[in-house]
């Protein structure tokens, strides 16, 4: 019985080594076809293949310009927005005495206290 399960299981890891050799294998004529191809196209200058180079080119080239615009775009907004912040904080601290800001915080203090403790309920008659 031991004799059988240890070949059973040899043969299962026999199928696992042949799957992984033909996967191998498969791979490699894969890579080298590619590589066969590419060199063809490489080797194409015809008039047609060459625009379709200049045409990726160029599309390629607009596309990193415009992720590069949008990223400095989206910094520069970021920016202009965290200092417009900062001007406002300023200026309402100029504007609003400080015992009344600290009179508003006691109050969202208490507010947040309520909350959190749940809102008593009103009994009713």
């Amino acid at each position: 019985m031991e004799k059988q399960i240890l070949d059973i299981l040899n043969a299962g890891l026999g199928i696992v080594k042949t799957g992984q050799e033909g996967l191998e294998k498969a791979k490699a004529e894969f890579t080298k076809s590619f590589q066969d191809l590419a060199a063809k196209g490489a080797a194409d200058n015809s008039e047609s293949s060459v625009r379709v180079r200049e045409f990726v080119d160029k599309f390629l080239n607009e596309a990193k310009e415009l992720t590069t615009a949008a990223g400095k775009s989206y910094e520069d907004v970021r920016v202009k927005v965290l200092e417009r912040y900062n001007q406002l904080v300023e200026e309402a601290k100029k504007l609003v005495p400080q015992e009344q800001v600290e009179a508003i915080k006691a109050k969202l203090s208490e507010v947040t206290e309520t909350v959190k403790n749940g809102i008593p309920a009103k009994k009713t008659a």
